[in-house]
Parts: C-alpha cells; structure tokens; sequence
C-alpha cells in the first residue's frame, strides 16, 4: 500500500487504516561488535528474524528483514539537539549511534557517536575514544549541501548529501512539496575492504554537483519521485512509515533500486530509517 507523504489540499491527513493497525517493534537497537558474516550466510535464528549488522560493515542477507528486504532502523529525537539511532533486531544493544548538534558552530554541525563503545553516559567530546565522525553544512556550498566526515585526523569526506529545501514563494504557490536530496557514497565493497575509508579528496560534493561519480568508484542516489493521487503524494514505504511528512522519502540508484528509506512513525519523535546495501549504518 502506498503511504502518503503530504496533501496539497488539506493540511490534515489520515494514514490508511491498513498501515495504522501494523504494530510498530518494540525492542530496538544494536549488537556488540560480531564476526563479520559472509555474504552467502543464510545463519538465522531458529525463528528466522533477521540478525544486527556490524556498526560499519555491509549489510548481508541474514541482516535484511524478510517483509521489507531491509535492515530496520529507529531514529529518536531526544530533545533538541539530540537524536539516538537503534537497529531493530532481538539481538540488538538499546542505542547504536548517538548525534549530537554542536550549538557554538555557526552551520549544522551533529557530532556522531559510538554508543556500544562509550555508553550512554559518556562524554560526547571529540577527544573522546567513541567519537566516529560529524554531519556538517558545506558552508562553501549553497544551503541544503551537507558533508559526512570520518574521525581520522584528514577529516576525510565518506559521503555528500545536497538536501533541495523549496523556496518560501514556491512553498507559498504550490504547499508543501515532498523534499527531494541526491547523495554521493562509496560503492559496494567487500566486508574486508570496507573500514569506514573516505575520500583522501575530500572532494565528493564537487563530483556531486560535476556528475564526475562515476569516474570515482562512487555511487549517486536520489530521492524516488512520489506518486500523486487524491490530493496526497504517495511512496510503498511497506507499512513501515505511519504519519504523512514532506520529509517521508526513498533514495534511489540509477537501476531504480531503493537503498535507503525515511520516514515518521508517530506525531512525536520517532522515525524509522531502512537501508541496505551500499549503505551502512
């Protein structure tokens, strides 16, 4: 079933029933640190859910949720400047990843944190040894051009993120359209090649913007184009998206293959975040 993302003829929204009545998991979160699995591993639990991906490797079919073929995600919102990301397994830790906004810089800038190794208690300082990386605003780009970094000491560039934000007299003329984004990652590669490297060029957002990708070992994704029907724009998030957002989205390759999924799950502070491979968590 199609689930709507927003309504250009009313600003209130029903979600079909259908989508409403699918019970949200519960028990969220992820794994300690766990052998790499080989990508012809079908080694599931005797129940056959899927098992927790490492914080950094690829994603294998033991990983992917049978209903959705993805890895399932839970991102919360805790307060304002914090969110906790959670994979959604039996076997899972509480909270994966922590990103924490850094209110003294002058553009979006989110800290990222290894919460299975510093804990949820810990400091959130880049000295610390579970800092992993930051999200920050390209402040040499227009608004909306976005940076992920890794922790190494050359702050190397692992990803590039262009997020469309319309303009208000386009809001004003034509509501709230769905948002669109392209991204630049690393293309697929082995568990063993892949240690969380990024480009020594740190030059992703001009191969983005240049469309030169493809000469890089890179791989482009953009958002799948919703479908307009009885005043609501609509995308198969496979009942995993519940609540109608602008912000509700796939990421899509040049196949047409969707690699990446977001969206609400309720009014408050819940979102859940779908992926598989060329993506990790």
């Amino acid at each position: 079933m199609l689930s709507p993302i927003s309504s250009r003829l009313s600003q209130s929204m029903s979600t079909p029933k259908r989508e409403m009545d699918q019970p949200i998991v519960q028990r969220i979160g992820h794994p300690s640190p766990r052998p790499k699995q080989d990508d012809n591993d079908t080694t599931r639990s005797t129940n056959n859910k899927p098992l927790a991906p490492s914080l950094f490797g690829l994603p294998t079919k033991s990983n992917y949720h049978s209903s959705t073929g993805f890895v399932h995600c839970c991102v919360t919102r805790c307060g304002k400047n914090r969110y906790h990301l959670s994979i959604q397994t039996d076997d899972a830790e509480s909270v994966s990843i922590i990103a924490n906004k850094v209110k003294s810089s002058r553009t979006s800038n989110y800290h990222l944190f290894d919460a299975l190794r510093g804990g949820m208690n810990a400091k959130l300082s880049k000295k610390a040894g579970h800092y992993i990386g930051k999200l920050r605003r390209d402040k040499d780009q227009p608004v909306g051009c976005y940076n992920l970094y890794n922790s190494s000491r050359e702050k190397e560039t692992v990803a590039a993120y262009v997020y469309d934000i319309p303009a208000l007299t386009q809001q004003i003329t034509e509501g709230q359209p769905p948002r669109k984004m392209q991204a630049v990652i690393p293309k697929e590669q082995s568990n063993k090649d892949n240690d969380h490297n990024g480009s020594s060029s740190n030059r992703l957002m001009e191969h983005l913007h240049n469309g030169t990708w493809k000469h890089h070992n890179l791989e482009a994704v953009q958002t799948r184009a919703p479908k307009y029907h009885e005043g609501q724009y609509r995308l198969n998030f496979s009942g995993r998206v519940l609540t109608p957002s602008v912000k509700n989205m796939q990421l899509e390759n040049e196949k047409g293959e969707c690699l990446l999924q977001f969206g609400k799950v309720d009014e408050e502070d819940t979102f859940h975040l779908d992926y598989k491979v060329s993506v990790v968590s």
